[in-house]
């Protein structure tokens, strides 16, 4: 159930643990109108800005519990001689919060008013992708307690987990005053990351308040995602530098192509358009001449990247699967009455010039608007600050799995395995593997909505009583909670308390909520 006490915390603390680069915001809650603070200073960090640090880890190979560095930091570390045997590099992880992470971001933060301010007080608020299980958001809350974000005693709206598209939704509503959102448009968030790309669409609602109005977000449909962000675009580009340099590929020092694609990641990636043409810096031990490249496209060292062969190669492969994404999403619901409004691009792959072109193209004559935030790359933590501040701003979400219990429901001799079949000590006759649904997939679930089930057990004949919690991806609705697509993702035992004047094999009534 969510607090609306946030005034019992003084600061909400922001992570987007991303799979290449990871960020984080904060806010005081004590302003009215909050103001929203990047953590942009991290350490080893060279002249390129960029507001967040990279999701790396280094440890030594002698002793793997001992980390050398992260972040930048684990890059340069990476660029010594040796490195590779003498350090292990973990990068592309997202479960295993790094508490040095924690801590350096924290350090940040008291160097500032929030020194006043008691660390118990912070709230923390962690985003996760939308398609995530149920299994890895728990993995996810564990791995904040792992890095001392908080204490397994602590209130469970200390910590408060958030999926990337309904974070970017958040800022998006706030920060874009340009596009007068009204109640009752749609407005679908595209998500592009590193790793993939998270397509959710909302409905805005207006409530009118005694002082003010005030927006909330409806989620109205099953959201979508893939595995082809940006770091794809790096893959491509590899490929494309081992065509261009061949056999002399292998024989560049790890440093050198190192740098070869941090001219990519950091200079051609972000400002591509599909019209110009790019430049790469190759290291002095490429020998030119052996290149069997046209001599139009070498100068002085100088690799000239035709706009078209980086369109061809390395941007239309993975732009076609996020337009294609956007296409199912968009068509998803396309036949009701009221379209979708608006596309918003967020995410340091959402900040592509190349990505928004193309949006464009497919999508301008269907939508109003297209628009790629300020600060779009933030959008996603720093929305994370608001959810951490309001909570209540997302008022329904879209139940992308079905979710039951194991119940003995009536059996049914033409259906139900006869293995299963139990007669009751009231003479009924009931099927032991059956699956009670609660709530299926692509329902609207409002948030703190609570499901009530009356469930018996006969007095005296166990000690205690097993409710087990099931859910399945599947969109057909399952007859048994041990078919194949249904999985267990959780477990309580209810122990079965004294009831006075009870007498054994009476049947009791209890409430599943």
């Amino acid at each position: 159930m969510l607090d609306d006490k946030v005034n019992d915390y003084k600061v909400v603390i922001a992570y987007d643990f991303g799979t290449t680069y990871s960020g984080a915001s904060y806010a005081f809650t004590h302003n009215p109108i909050p103001e929203i603070f990047d953590v942009q200073k991290w350490p080893h960090k060279g002249g390129h800005y960029y507001p967040k640090t990279p999701t790396l880890s280094v440890y030594k190979r002698a002793n793997p519990s001992v980390l050398r560095d992260w972040g930048h930091g684990a890059k340069k570390v990476m660029l010594r001689p040796h490195a590779e045997k003498e350090n292990i590099l973990l990068k592309n992880f997202k479960l295993d919060l790094d508490e040095t992470l924690h801590d350096y971001v924290l350090d940040d933060i008291l160097k500032g008013f929030a020194t006043n301010y008691d660390p118990q007080l912070f709230r923390y608020c962690l985003t996760v992708p939308a398609m995530w299980s149920d299994l890895a958001k728990y993995s996810m809350r564990r791995a904040a307690i792992r890095a001392a974000l908080i204490k397994e005693t602590d209130p469970p709206d200390k910590l408060m987990l958030i999926s990337e598209p309904e974070a970017a939704a958040l800022y998006c509503e706030r920060m874009c005053e340009q596009v007068n959102l009204r109640k009752g448009d749609r407005i679908l968030i595209c998500d592009a990351g590193g790793g993939t790309v998270d397509l959710t669409v909302f409905e805005v609602l207006t409530e009118e308040g005694r002082y003010k109005r005030s927006q909330h977000l409806k989620e109205i449909a099953k959201g979508m995602g893939e595995s082809c962000g940006s770091v794809f675009l790096d893959e491509n580009f590899r490929l494309l530098l081992q065509e261009k340099l061949s056999e002399q590929y292998d024989k560049i020092p790890a440093a050198a192509l190192n740098n070869l694609m941090e001219q990519f990641v950091d200079n051609i990636k972000p400002e591509f358009d599909g019209l110009d043409d790019h430049y790469l810096n190759l290291p002095a031990i490429v020998n030119l001449e052996d290149l069997m490249i046209d001599d139009c496209s070498l100068d002085e060292g100088t690799l000239v990247l035709r706009a078209n062969e980086l369109k061809e190669k390395v941007f239309e492969p993975i732009i076609q699967r996020v337009l294609s994404l956007l296409t199912k999403q968009y068509e998803q619901i396309s036949d009701r009455e009221t379209p979708i409004d608006c596309i918003f691009l967020v995410g340091g792959f959402g900040s592509s010039n190349y990505l928004y072109e193309r949006v464009q193209q497919v999508f301008g004559n269907r939508v109003r608007q297209i628009l790629c935030p300020p600060r779009a790359a933030m959008a996603v933590v720093r929305g994370a600050v608001y959810f951490g501040l309001d909570p209540r701003v997302i008022i329904s979400r879209v139940s992308r799995r079905t979710y039951g219990i194991n119940a003995g429901l009536p059996f049914d001799e033409s259906r139900d395995p006869i293995s299963s079949r139990i007669v009751r000590p009231d003479g009924s006759v009931r099927c032991t593997s059956r699956f009670l649904p609660f709530v299926q997939k692509g329902d609207e679930v409002p948030v703190d909505h609570c499901i009530t089930e009356r469930m018996f057990v006969y007095y005296g004949s166990m000690p205690s009583t097993d409710i087990i919690l099931y859910a399945t991806d599947s969109d057909r609705l399952p007859r048994y909670y041990d078919s194949p697509d249904v999985h267990q993702v959780a477990a309580i035992t209810v122990p079965i308390p004294y009831i006075p004047n009870a007498t054994k094999g009476e049947k009791v009534t209890y409430t599943v909520r």
